[in-house]
């Protein structure tokens, strides 16, 4: 189960850094006036606005229209939704890029030093906050401050059309302060696990909220459980697996360490509230995987994955696009 998950992450990675390398040459090509090669832009790259994808999503459910602009944004943003829903926090610890990132370096500062470091509870519930207030700040600034009119408004703007190529300048125009936070944050998720995903990532503090209400736990039966503690050391979310009859955490991220490293068959296992059966645990992949290309398939099959945005509009507005803004 855990070279399955790498081999998703691995797999996930490439993925998204073809996906860059092409939208990067996309850009270069307006930014040229057309003088370098034009390479198709990647409708992937829509997956990290997900800012515009709630201020999408808020559209479609108000104004009844759904995004012309970044449509796979908004594809993917409710493939995640649904699948936290129905799957718990699984995009985190499977697909999404920041959580592998931030795994990976847990893994080598624990290879270097021996073990990650563990903050003091009341710490560790202090640092959890800024998350959650980046959040609200998100959550009511577009759903409750902003009306329909300005959300419509926000979608069909320049700003909106150029934000990804924005998000790009961002990484290859880095500067020095930004090169130092960033820095820091892999310094210090080396030395705490998932320091990024614990304590700052307000995408997973949503996702881990809307987890609380899914039908799928991690379960322990407390009669046949040998309270060896191996769950509980496995977890990279340091969650009580071990004293837990059933894991609801909104830290959890369903990476199945905990099943894994069980010794006792049936004492840990997946299951459905309701039903009395453990869930297999490949059939999690299985289905996290198949709702995501579900989704995948039916906006190609819909005309809900490429932009509207014409190829002259895009040549009028990237070598402009520092003068936008929201």
């Amino acid at each position: 189960m855990v070279r399955a998950r790498n081999l998703v992450q691995f797999a996930t990675l490439l993925v998204l850094l073809y996906t860059g390398w092409k939208f990067f040459w996309f850009v270069r090509h307006f930014e040229t006036g057309g003088a370098s090669p034009f390479v198709a832009r990647p409708a992937l790259v829509e997956g990290f606005l997900p800012i515009s994808a709630l201020v999408a999503l808020k559209n479609w459910i108000g104004n009844g229209v759904f995004d012309t602009i970044h449509p796979a944004g908004l594809v993917i943003f409710l493939a995640v939704l649904t699948t936290t829903v129905l799957l718990k926090k699984g995009f985190c610890s499977w697909f999404c890029p920041g959580g592998v990132l931030s795994e990976r370096l847990g893994d080598l500062g624990r290879k270097l030093l021996g073990k990650n470091l563990t903050l003091p509870k009341p710490l560790d519930w202090a640092l959890m906050a800024p998350k959650y207030l980046v959040l609200y700040f998100f959550a009511k600034s577009i759903l409750i401050d902003m009306d329909m009119a300005g959300i419509a408004a926000f979608i069909d703007a320049p700003y909106n059309r150029v934000v990804v190529v924005k998000m790009l300048y961002f990484f290859t125009d880095m500067t020095v302060g930004l090169a130092a936070f960033i820095a820091a944050i892999m310094l210090l998720s080396a030395l705490i696990s998932n320091f990024w995903c614990r304590y700052l990532c307000p995408y997973g503090a949503l996702l881990g909220l809307l987890s609380v209400v899914s039908p799928l736990r991690i379960v322990r039966d407390p009669d046949v459980c040998i309270d060896c503690q191996l769950c509980t050391r496995a977890c990279p979310n340091r969650i009580g697996v071990a004293t837990a009859v059933e894991v609801n955490s909104v830290e959890c991220t369903s990476c199945l360490n905990c099943i894994k490293v069980c010794p006792k068959p049936a004492v840990l296992g997946l299951k459905v509230v309701g039903m009395k059966d453990y869930v297999s645990v490949w059939a999690y992949p299985a289905l996290l995987l198949g709702i995501v290309i579900l989704f995948f398939l039916a906006a190609i099959a819909t005309g809900h994955w490429q932009t509207s945005v014409s190829y002259g509009e895009y040549m009028s507005l990237i070598p402009q696009a520092w003068r936008f803004s929201h």
